[in-house]
């Protein structure tokens, strides 16, 4: 598999930090994944360091991005207005030392074709850090455990056994976090993610559901001894999915 050049990595800094792990998450299925991430940025407060730009972004999707269980056609370019600035739509890496050497990689969904060229280039960067580790942030729609998981080795499938995790999902894994779990593993960075369990919202896929989110961090929590207070997620209602 190759890259191709359409995708262009801005550095603000060079990380110097020794075999980092890697947290993951995207906009998705009741915005769990970024809710999560949100979170994370907001109490750990790391250091943006690169962004990873794509003309494969739409600021706007012609339809529901793909983990809403449809195709991901073309949309439209543009901007993003945040606050008082204009951006470009992006994936944002960060990365903090403390309480352990953490990238943090908040995830954007590309269309169709520029889906792989995407994930790939966010693995490879992460493989260039010394990322031998992922975990990945997602929501899952059916009757089971308030947090299930899914490895990509039966080891760190034992590891999440002492934490009280089993696999509960069976099925597709789409969009952003999905691809770069799967990439991962071809290129020898083993994964688990942490599936909150929601009720999907047909009408809305990205309403948020902050409950489902502080679940998927409190084990998040309980194995990285973050020390994150996840009672934050719960009076976010829809202002989370700013």
């Amino acid at each position: 598999m190759t890259v191709s050049p359409s995708c262009k990595v801005r550095f603000l800094f060079k990380p110097k930090v020794s075999a980092p792990t890697a947290v993951v998450g995207s906009p998705g299925l009741r915005s769990i994944g970024k809710l999560a991430l949100n979170l994370l940025r907001e109490q750990l407060q790391p250091k943006l360091w690169a962004e990873l730009y794509s003309p494969s972004f739409p600021a706007v999707h012609q339809t529901r991005p793909s983990y809403a269980s449809q195709p991901s056609l073309p949309g439209w370019a543009g901007g993003l207005l945040e606050g008082k600035a204009l951006s470009l739509p992006r994936v944002k890496f960060f990365l903090t030392s403390a309480p352990t050497p953490l990238v943090v990689v908040e995830g954007y969904h590309a269309n169709f074709q520029g889906q792989y060229e995407v994930a790939e280039r966010v693995v490879e960067l992460l493989g260039e850090l010394g990322v031998k580790r992922m975990y990945v942030l997602a929501g899952y729609g059916l009757e089971g455990a308030e947090v299930a998981c899914a490895a990509t080795s039966l080891n760190l499938l034992e590891e999440a056994k002492k934490f009280g995790l089993e696999p509960g999902y069976e099925g597709p894994f789409m969009g952003f976090s999905g691809l770069v779990f799967g990439l991962g593993m071809l290129k020898g960075i083993e994964g688990l993610c942490l599936f909150g369990k929601t009720q999907p919202d047909p009408a809305e896929p990205e309403n948020p559901d902050p409950q489902a989110a502080a679940a998927v961090v409190r084990k998040l929590d309980a194995i990285l001894n973050l020390r994150l207070d996840s009672s934050r997620l719960m009076g976010e209602g829809k202002e989370g999915r700013n």
